[in-house]
């Protein structure tokens, strides 16, 4: 049996690891397909299907993309993975949504500030210019500076909702996101719905929402989905005639809990679950 991973992310996002050194560890973990999704950016894409084709593998455009949408009275944060589209098509959507993040960025720096750290936008963790900053970036500057033990801790202290820094995003709506993914040619798949914090009628509910707007496919093997969630999930989307994609989010330490085509319950993520995604 072959395996894959369609999630993961590299130093043009928050990972810590080149896109040559992720295909070189698929390679070690004996991937056949793969996509780099790094967050809000495509920049990644180029040098890791370069690596992709001198190793053998077979790679896949990716992106991830936060939006928000309504679950019954109330908006949630929605991860959009988009695949297979065309980088050229997609970059003018890419600046729109990297102005935001670094609206969003000097949002957090002031909060962070008026809670008595006294950081600026320099000081923050990242590997290169290029790069897209997040929280786990924040975190990373965080733990250096030793305001936090770990990232987790940073993370819940200061930067996850309910944090003391806390910057609520305003994220574009998931139909506007599906729109620009389509747009490029690219196929819309929902990123791992267990951290959505829904119930199994919620999740059902949510994903025939989304059909409206276009989603295509859902991730039904993620590392925060074990094995009876994961079939819950392949049921629906069977059920609704929807696509199957699985992936790591592997962000780096191949040594620590999750690596490269690892899902829940340390499961690897067969190449079988793809029957139906290069249809669409």
């Amino acid at each position: 049996m072959a395996y894959i991973d369609l999630h993961f992310h590299s130093i043009y996002s928050d990972g810590t690891y080149t896109p040559e050194e992720l295909l070189f560890l698929a390679k070690k973990r004996e991937l056949s397909v793969v996509s780099l999704t790094d967050h809000d950016t495509i920049k990644g894409l180029d040098r890791a299907e370069k690596q992709a084709k001198k190793l053998g593998i077979k790679f896949m455009n990716g992106v991830e993309i936060n939006s928000c949408c309504t679950v019954g009275n109330r908006s949630v944060t929605i991860h959009v993975l988009g695949y297979h589209f065309s980088t050229t098509k997609m970059n003018e959507y890419m600046k729109t949504l990297k102005a935001l993040r670094d609206e969003h960025n000097h949002a957090i720096i002031r909060a962070l500030q008026r809670v008595g750290i006294g950081i600026d936008y320099d000081d923050i963790e990242k590997p290169f210019d290029e790069c897209i900053l997040t929280r786990m970036n924040f975190a990373r500057t965080l733990v250096k500076k030793g305001y936090a033990s770990t990232e987790r801790e940073a993370l819940a202290k200061y930067l996850h909702k309910g944090g003391s820094a806390y910057v609520a995003c305003s994220y574009p709506p998931f139909s506007v996101v599906t729109g620009k993914v389509h747009d490029a040619g690219g196929i819309v798949s929902l990123a791992h719905p267990a951290e959505y914090g829904l119930t199994d009628d919620e999740t059902e509910l949510l994903v025939k929402n989304l059909m409206d707007y276009g989603l295509e496919a859902i991730e039904v093997i993620h590392p925060s989905q074990d094995s009876k969630y994961s079939k819950k999930l392949q049921d629906i989307a069977i059920k609704n005639k929807l696509a199957l994609t699985g992936g790591s989010d592997f962000h780096g330490n191949p040594n620590g809990d999750i690596t490269l085509g690892m899902g829940g319950e340390n499961r690897m993520i067969p190449d079988s679950i793809l029957a139906n995604l290069f249809d669409l």
